[in-house]
C-alpha cells in the first residue's frame, strides 16, 4: 500500500477511534486500525469484539493494499507531524513508513489477515434518527449508568423508537434518567434496544459532527450509520428493569428552584460532605430550603435557598453528585422537585424555558438514610 493523504483529515478520523481500541489488550490485533485503500479514499476501522467503528477518509492511492498499525501510537504521530500531507507506504513483513515534509517514521504493523471481521450494515436504510435529537437524550440519561460491570443488565441505557417518539432510559439502581422527545420515525415495529456504555459513548462523540443518524438491528447487533461513518455494537442481553411505574411516582410537596443557585449551594455544602457518602441533607420549609452536610472528620456547612413554596416540611438526604449530575444535565433556569416523605424518592424535572428542547426530562433519585 502507497498513498497521500492531508494531515487533518486523516487526525480528525484517527481521533474517533481512541475510544474503540483498548490500552491494554490480550489480542495485539485489537489495539491497532485497519487502513486499506478502496478506490480514491482509505477505510480505517476499529474493534475491540463488542463495539467496532468504521470510516473513510479521502487519499491519494498510489499503490493499493491494507495494514493494521496500533491506533493510539498512529495518532500520536499524525498529530505531531507537520501541517502537511502525509505519506504511508507499507514495507515488507508490514512495517509501515510515515513521511510528512523532512519527518520520518517506520512503524511496526500487523497483516490485514489478522483483523476479525466486523458486522456489516444490511442494505435497507434503517430507521433515521436526527442527530440533535439523540444526543440531548444521551446527555441527560448516559451518566445514570451503571459502572459496575457485574449488573450487566443496568451498563447500558435502554433505546425506545415508536413511530411518534425516541426516548432512552438508564439506572444504577440507585436514580434513573428518562428522556423522551417527539418526532415522527419512519418505523414498522417498535424497537426496543439496550446499548452497552461504551457504545452510548462512541454514539455520543460521532453526533457532534453528524446532522442525522440511522439506526439498524441485527440479530444481536446494532449498527448506527453517520454520513460516512459506521459503529456496530452487540446489545445486552438481558432484561432491564421497568421504569414506566417508577417515572410516574409524584410527591405532594412540590418546589421550584433557580437551577444555577441550586447548583452552586449545593457545590459549596458538600465540601464538607462524607467524602464516602456525599450526602446531602435537604430540609424544605415554607419560603425556605435549607442544605446541610458535616462529616466528623472535617466539619459541618450550611446553605439556605429562598423558595416560593407553601406546604408541609420535609427533611431528606441525598447524594450530592446524583443531584449535581441531573441540574448539569438539566439545562433550564429553573427545575422542580417533588418529595414525598425521608424514604421516598425525589422526582425532578426542568421546567421549560424558551431556550430548551421540547424534551420530557424526568429524573428519579433515592434518597439516603441520615
Amino acid at each position: 500500500m502507497d498513498i497521500v493523504v492531508r494531515k487533518t483529515d486523516l487526525l480528525k478520523e484517527l481521533q474517533l477511534f481512541q475510544g474503540i481500541v483498548e490500552r491494554k489488550n490480550s489480542i495485539p490485533i485489537l489495539s491497532n486500525v485497519l487502513v486499506e485503500t478502496a478506490g480514491a479514499e482509505i477505510r480505517i476501522a476499529a474493534t475491540d469484539l463488542d463495539v467496532s467503528l468504521r470510516s473513510v477518509c479521502p487519499a491519494q492511492v498510489v499503490k493499493p493494499g491494507a495494514v493494521t498499525l496500533g491506533a493510539k501510537k498512529l495518532y500520536e504521530i499524525v498529530r505531531s507531524l507537520p501541517e502537511s500531507d502525509v505519506h504511508l507506504e507499507v514495507l515488507a513483513d508490514s512495517w509501515t513508513a510515515i513521511e510528512s515534509e523532512r519527518v520520518k517514521f517506520k512503524m511496526a504493523g500487523l497483516p490485514r489477515e489478522d483483523f476479525p471481521a466486523l458486522p456489516e450494515p444490511k442494505g435497507s436504510k434503517g430507521i433515521e434518527i436526527p442527530g440533535e435529537a439523540l444526543k440531548d437524550l444521551i446527555a441527560r440519561t448516559g451518566f445514570a449508568i451503571t459502572a459496575e460491570d457485574a449488573r450487566y443488565y443496568l451498563a447500558g441505557a435502554l433505546l425506545l423508537l415508536e413511530k411518534d417518539s425516541v426516548a432512552m432510559v438508564a439506572t444504577d439502581g440507585h436514580r434513573l434518567s428518562y428522556a423522551s422527545r417527539h418526532l415522527p420515525l419512519k418505523t414498522g415495529e417498535p424497537q426496543r434496544v439496550l446499548i452497552p456504555r461504551k457504545a452510548v459513548q462512541e454514539i455520543g462523540r460521532l453526533l457532534e459532527s453528524a446532522e442525522a443518524i440511522s439506526f439498524q438491528k441485527m440479530d444481536n447487533h446494532i449498527v448506527f450509520t453517520a454520513g460516512s461513518r459506521t459503529l456496530a455494537s452487540k446489545t445486552i442481553d438481558g432484561q432491564f428493569p421497568a421504569f414506566e411505574k417508577v417515572i410516574t411516582v409524584t410527591g405532594d410537596k412540590k418546589l421550584q428552584v433557580p437551577r444555577e443557585t441550586l447548583s452552586t449551594a449545593i457545590r459549596r455544602v458538600s465540601l464538607l460532605s462524607s467524602e464516602r457518602s456525599r450526602a446531602v441533607k435537604l430540609t424544605v420549609t415554607e419560603g425556605q430550603l435549607d442544605l446541610a452536610a458535616s462529616s466528623p472528620d472535617l466539619g459541618e456547612a450550611r446553605e439556605s435557598v429562598p423558595i416560593d413554596y407553601k406546604g408541609g416540611s420535609v427533611e431528606i438526604g441525598f447524594n450530592a453528585q446524583y443531584l449535581l449530575d441531573f441540574l448539569q444535565a438539566a439545562g433550564t433556569e429553573r427545575v422542580a422537585i417533588e418529595l414525598k416523605d425521608q424514604e421516598s424518592q425525589g422526582i425532578l424535572r426542568p421546567l421549560p424555558d424558551e431556550n430548551s428542547p421540547a424534551t420530557d426530562y424526568r429524573y428519579v433519585v433515592m434518597p439516603m438514610r441520615l
